[in-house]
This record gives C-alpha cells, structure tokens and sequence, in this order.
C-alpha cells in the first residue's frame, strides 16, 4: 500500500460512506482527515506527516475521519443508503444509522489506536 496523503484518508471515506454532501467533500473532508491526523499524532505520539502516513495509521485514520464524516452529516440532516466495512454493512432502516455507523467506526479505530500503545513522557526533577 505505501505511504498515503490526506487526499489518499479523503478517496477511502469516499468508498466507505455513500452519498457525501457537497459541503462536507473536497476541502472540508481533508480537514477533517488532518483534525483526526493530528488527533492520532498526539494519541500516539509519533510523528505523522500530512502526505507521508505510514501504512501502520492508515486504517485508523479513515476510520476516525469516516466517523467524524458521519456525526457532521447527521448535524446537516444528511443521510446515506447505506455504509460498508469490509463484511460489516448497514443499510437504511426505519431510523437514522449515521450515529451507530459513526460509533462503531470510532470504537474500532481507538481499538487499533490503543494496539500502538501511548508515548508517555516523563522525567525526574530535582534529582
């Protein structure tokens, strides 16, 4: 897979959510995309470029930007057919599935998050 860039976070939310807005697409998606980049940066806290993402931060980037993608269409009053990942898929039913959709992909991705672990900085003062 290699290295992937924001626009390469944005292509794989496309694939997963259907039917996003024109006002969230384009620009405000690789917004999005480098909030939780910067998010998973300090989470993590390894250093991740925005055009430079290791294979390592890819899956729980697009899922985290795919959830965010989701809570702001669900503010807009947007809603989708149906979204997929991998054999998971949730189609359209008689309520909203944005906010379910949205949870399941933020609860996967801190899973794959908290496997990297947390950089925890320390030092000793005075001694």
């Amino acid at each position: 897979m290699g290295l992937w860039d924001l626009g390469s976070i944005s292509d794989a939310v496309y694939s997963l959510v259907e039917d996003i807005p024109t006002s969230i697409s384009g620009t405000r998606l690789l917004e999005i995309a480098d909030q939780k980049r910067e998010y998973v940066e300090q989470y993590t806290g390894a250093s991740i470029g925005s055009n430079s993402i290791a294979l390592q931060f890819q899956g729980p980037l697009t899922k985290l930007t795919a959830a965010e993608t989701l809570n702001y269409m669900q503010l807009i009053g947007a809603d989708v057919s149906s979204v997929k990942l991998g054999d998971f898929s949730e189609k359209k039913g008689a309520d909203s599935n944005l906010n379910t959709v949205a949870d399941n992909f933020n609860k996967l991705a801190m899973i794959e998050l908290n496997a990297f672990g947390v950089d925890v900085r320390s030092y000793k003062s005075n001694g």
